[in-house]
């Protein structure tokens, strides 16, 4: 089973950007680290992102679109299904960038 994605995540692009995480939601926590819903991940800003700008590149700044399968619809925070550590995602980089979850930020609860 996955582990829920909490803020203290790392996730990065695939150049190793870190994506910003702001919770839309700060009641549901795990180990006092609010956990990330559907909507948290779309159009975060990812830093540190190391694909050289060039004129067929550029580097991943922004978290485009979640693929599906990265939430678990039975287990909800507000109502809405909270982000697993299977999470995937597109990035507005040059060629198109993916993100992944690293770390999901806790070990203790599973979806």
């Amino acid at each position: 089973m996955p582990f829920v994605v909490t803020t203290n995540a790392r996730i990065v692009c695939i150049h190793g950007g870190q994506v910003q995480l702001a919770p839309k939601q700060a009641t549901v926590t795990i180990q006092g680290a609010p956990v990330l819903r559907e909507t948290d991940i779309m159009g975060a800003p990812i830093v540190g992102c190391a694909q050289p700008p060039t004129i067929s590149s550029k580097p991943c700044t922004t978290v485009v679109a979640v693929l599906p399968g990265g939430s678990a619809p039975t287990v909800t925070a507000g109502g809405m299904p909270v982000h697993t550590d299977v999470l995937s995602g597109m990035t507005d980089g040059v060629p198109p960038g993916t993100v992944m979850v690293v770390s999901p930020g806790q070990t203790t609860v599973q979806a």
